[in-house]
Parts: C-alpha cells; structure tokens; sequence
C-alpha cells in the first residue's frame, strides 16, 4: 500500500474467496473518485506475483474485490482468489443476491422522522463532483432501509442500513437526503465531530481539544451472499469508543448490532 505497511485481519475464507476487515482510509480497488491513492487490489495481486508467502499460500490465481466501498468506509472486503469465482460473485452482487448491513453515527432526527424507513430515491453521479446525487429522471434504483439503533443527549444518533446491493456513496447520499448525513462526511454536508472536551466536561488536558472521533463514522457489518458466504466485521475501536463517550452502554449496543444479523 505504497509506503505504508497494513496487515488486515482475515475475517473468513474459502478456496474461492477471502474475506478481510478493511480500516477506514484504504481504497479496494481503483476508482475515477479516489485518485491515484494505492488500492487492496493492486497491492494484493502485486505481492502475489512477487511470491509473498502469506498470499502464496491462499491458494489463489490472483485477487479480485467483488465490490466497491470507499475508503473512508471500514469493515468488510471481499476478494475473491480466481477470476471463475470473481465472475459469479461479481453477477451475484449485481443482481441484487446480497444482503449487506452497515452501522453509522448521524447528527439528530427530527420529531416527525420514522424510527425505520426506506430510502428508495435514484441516484445518479454528479457531472463535476464525486458525490452521487437523486434524479428520478435519469438515476439508477437504488433501496436502503434505515432503522434507528439509539438516540444520545450529545444530538448524536446510531442507525443501522440495510440494502441488498449498493452503488458507490449509497449509504451516504441516502442518508444525506433523509436528513441524517453521517458524522464526518464532509462531501454530504454531515456533521462535525463533536470535541472530547464537550462529551468529557470533568476531564482536563489539551487532548480534550481533539475530536472525539476522526473520520466518516461509517462500518460495513455484515456481509452475506447466499448461504455459504457469510461475513461479519466487529465496530471498530474508535467507534466503540466514541459510543461509550456518548454515554452508550456500548456492551448492550455491540449485542444489539451482532444480534440483528442479516436474514434473506
């Protein structure tokens, strides 16, 4: 990944494909959106090619990721190990086969906002910027059913987003028309992180200054294509630290998130 190393947890593998937990801040594959930054894709044919043990071993005639998610996005990534596999699960997401679920912090709903609803607006590139944006005229069908997971005294909230395939910025632009952009996604106008001072207020130190969390407070949970392929990634730290900062049992709410798991 250029000139920083990563190691990626290996969350569940097959002989077709390998599944990882992929931090916030490292892209998938190559984008028009993303620049020229280094991609799982390249990086992992690239050492598989130069005989990296830990590649050569997989079993794998080469990797290829079966879905875009953008790299401000944590959680799971999907890689399959031969192009025969890449191929059906490629069409298997296209044709809507998946059941995918993220989990992400909002600022706060309004009175009249459902606690569960869908999103079904098209959505359709903007001509200039990299942000999708909703056109019933020449946009794409797109669904996401959101569902409120809690409400905070800091005017923070935790939704879970459910859809059976997803194009890129899906999660983000539907929540962004609904009301709720996500903590952090500057491209959507969401809101700001709040500092550690204002959710720390007995605390002292220069820290406090800081955010309370860095980044698009967006995670990809579960992952699920047919039976056999099925995938979880846990929140990560920073967001389950930013839970407990909100005055969440994040205990309750973990078991919330990994009990509601995907079902056809």
């Amino acid at each position: 990944m250029g000139d920083v190393p990563y190691r990626l947890p290996v969350l569940a593998e097959s002989e077709g494909w390998i599944a990882l937990d992929k931090p916030a801040g490292i892209a998938v594959r190559e984008f028009p959106w993303d620049g020229k930054r280094p991609n799982l894709d390249s990086a992992l044919n690239l050492q598989l090619q130069g005989g990296k043990p830990e590649l050569v071993r997989r079993g794998a005639s080469m990797f290829g990721s079966v879905y875009y998610l953008d790299p401000d996005i944590s959680g799971v990534v999907l890689f399959c190990k031969h192009r025969s596999s890449l191929a059906d699960l490629r069409n298997r997401f296209g044709s809507g086969e998946g059941y995918f679920r993220f989990v992400f912090v909002a600022g706060p709903k309004t009175e009249d906002m459902e606690h569960a609803f869908t999103a079904d607006a098209p959505l359709l590139p903007h001509n200039v910027k990299p942000k999708m944006i909703p056109s019933s005229a020449k946009g794409k069908k797109s669904f996401t059913e959101f569902r409120l997971l809690a409400e905070t005294e800091h005017n923070l909230t935790i939704w879970e987003a459910r859809a059976r395939f997803f194009r890129p910025h899906q999660i983000r632009a539907h929540a962004a028309v609904h009301g709720i952009p996500v903590l952090g996604d500057s491209v959507y106008e969401g809101p700001v992180s709040p500092n550690q001072g204002s959710l720390l207020p007995r605390r002292k130190g220069g820290a406090l200054n800081a955010p309370a969390f860095e980044g698009l407070a967006l995670h990809l949970v579960d992952c699920h294509i047919g039976d056999a392929l099925q995938v979880s990634a846990k929140v990560p730290r920073a967001m389950c630290l930013l839970f407990k900062r909100l005055g969440l049992d994040v205990a309750a709410l973990a078991r919330k998130i990994e009990e509601n798991t995907l079902q056809p």
